[in-house]
């Protein structure tokens, strides 16, 4: 359909047109684990009961969602703010790359951030120790950051590939 079409038919074929089109939603998070939905609509604030850690699990929105800027958890409670729409999954304590990772994870709660990113689909190595563990915080790059595809990470730091370029909590 041109756009030439749609403009004598005003508004309301521009919404119906914005209605129909489909948004890929970015899923960080490819185990099958029980997610819970949380969205913010209108972009007023949104709070969903939530228990233990909260991981972004898929983006549902054209809006990123940001940990600590327009989502974030406390008291049993997730929280989603200014259109951030996701489902989040609890994660799991010990779960892991080696032995011993997840263990006195509330003392490095805050980590480290990292911005790591791939240019020209070259492989790119950013250097950090890594303690237990390492989370997407920000997309930057449109090409969709998925954990185990085209980054990932070791003791010894984060790895990015393909054009992926990310924020990232080191723990």
């Amino acid at each position: 359909m041109s756009l030439r079409l749609l403009l004598p038919l005003g508004g309301s074929a521009l919404a119906l047109l914005l209605a129909a089109t489909t948004v890929s939603a970015q899923d960080y998070d490819s185990e099958s684990s029980p997610r819970t939905t949380c969205e913010s609509h209108f972009n007023k604030t949104q709070q969903c009961p939530f228990e233990g850690r909260a991981r972004l699990a898929r983006q549902l929105s054209v809006t990123r969602c940001v940990e600590d800027d327009n989502w974030g958890q406390r008291r049993g409670m997730l929280w989603v703010t200014d259109g951030c729409r996701a489902e989040f999954v609890a994660e799991e304590r010990g779960r892991g790359r080696w032995p011993g990772r997840g263990r006195d994870r509330d003392r490095d709660r805050d980590g480290e951030r990292l911005v790591c990113e791939s240019y020209e689909n070259k492989e790119k190595q950013c250097r950090i120790r890594v303690r237990h563990d390492v989370r997407l915080v920000k997309q930057k790059s449109v090409t969709p950051c998925t954990e185990d595809r085209n980054w990932g990470w070791d003791r010894r730091g984060v790895w990015v590939s393909d054009g992926c370029r990310a924020e990232f909590r080191v723990y």
